[in-house]
């Protein structure tokens, strides 16, 4: 059972934004959205929108996906996205930052499930070192 942070929200101005979602990436490529099994509700980053902590379980042969991102004033997005275990060790995370995806951290083993991810969600990346 994985604790991560669901949020969406936006500045006053609308100007600054945050989201983060997580996901589930199964070993054969199948993404859902999981459900989580506990709740609790939490203040969120911005003054406009919603946050909650989600606990969620992680079925074996199935990897949770933490995205986080946020849009600064410029427009610009930064985050990362994680890849973590059932055993909620962390395998891989990579850096978005000026379009780019890069490796960050952990076995490039699982950069397949990142560039999974990014296709799902749709994110424009015009520059990826994944390391593998």
């Amino acid at each position: 059972m994985l604790n991560v942070r669901i949020e969406m929200s936006k500045s006053r101005s609308g100007k600054h934004a945050v989201r983060s979602l997580a996901l589930l990436v199964s070993e054969n490529g199948e993404i859902v959205e999981p459900r989580p099994r506990i709740t609790q509700k939490e203040k969120p980053l911005y003054s406009r929108g919603s946050a909650y902590t989600a606990s969620i379980a992680v079925p074996q042969g199935w990897y949770l996906v933490y995205v986080y991102l946020v849009k600064n004033l410029r427009g610009h997005v930064k985050g990362f996205i994680e890849v973590y275990s059932p055993d909620a060790q962390l395998l891989y995370r990579a850096v978005y930052r000026k379009l780019k995806l890069r490796y960050s951290y952990g076995d490039p083993r699982y950069a397949w499930i990142v560039q999974k991810v990014v296709d799902y969600l749709k994110l424009p990346v015009k520059n990826m070192n994944l390391g593998g």
